[in-house]
């Protein structure tokens, strides 16, 4: 909230254009968070929107356009998830991702299955990341891997693959009705 705060500050202060829309795109933020976020389930209509608002918001501040590319495939109506699930995977790919690569820097894949909700985030690492990524433990993570096992006992599968020069995650949810 704060680096966003202090991003659209930037904006403003520069006197920018996209100042008003990154002004727009963290008050969905917020509204998500602070409303829809409460409940036990939301629809994956609106957890991917607040993705989107927030691949946005990020894609502002890098000034690069194609810097994420998000595929989605499948049928949302009628699926729910437990809120803010998938955001921590996306904001790991910005932190902790290469800006100096060919676009797309982050590659975002939702997949939904009638039985099964397929998520997946490939980011390039920035040289010498990886050891970074490991030093620091990953408490964003661990922390969705553990409400993961609390929501979704027996019931989710996460890969987490750390390349060469990428860092992926592989989610898959089942029954997610």
């Amino acid at each position: 909230l704060f680096n966003t705060l202090n991003n659209i500050y930037s904006l403003v202060y520069k006197k920018s254009e996209d100042a008003p829309e990154a002004v727009m795109k963290l008050s969905s933020i917020m509204r998500y968070m602070l409303y829809d976020a409460t409940a036990e389930k939301v629809p994956l209509e609106k957890e991917v929107e607040y993705l989107l608002s927030f691949i946005e918001l990020q894609n502002l501040r890098l000034k690069q356009k194609d810097f994420v590319e998000m595929n989605i495939q499948g049928e949302m109506a009628g699926r729910n998830i437990a809120p803010m699930l998938l955001i921590p995977f996306v904001e790991n790919a910005f932190k902790h991702g290469s800006r100096s690569v060919k676009n797309p820097g982050i590659v975002i894949h939702l997949f939904i299955e009638p039985e099964q909700v397929h998520f997946e985030v490939t980011s390039f690492l920035r040289k010498n990341e990886l050891a970074q990524v490991d030093k620091a433990g990953g408490v964003g993570l661990s922390n969705t891997m553990r409400r993961l096992h609390l929501i979704y006992p027996d019931k989710h599968h996460l890969d987490i693959i750390r390349g060469e020069d990428t860092f992926t995650i592989k989610l898959i949810i089942e029954d997610q009705k």
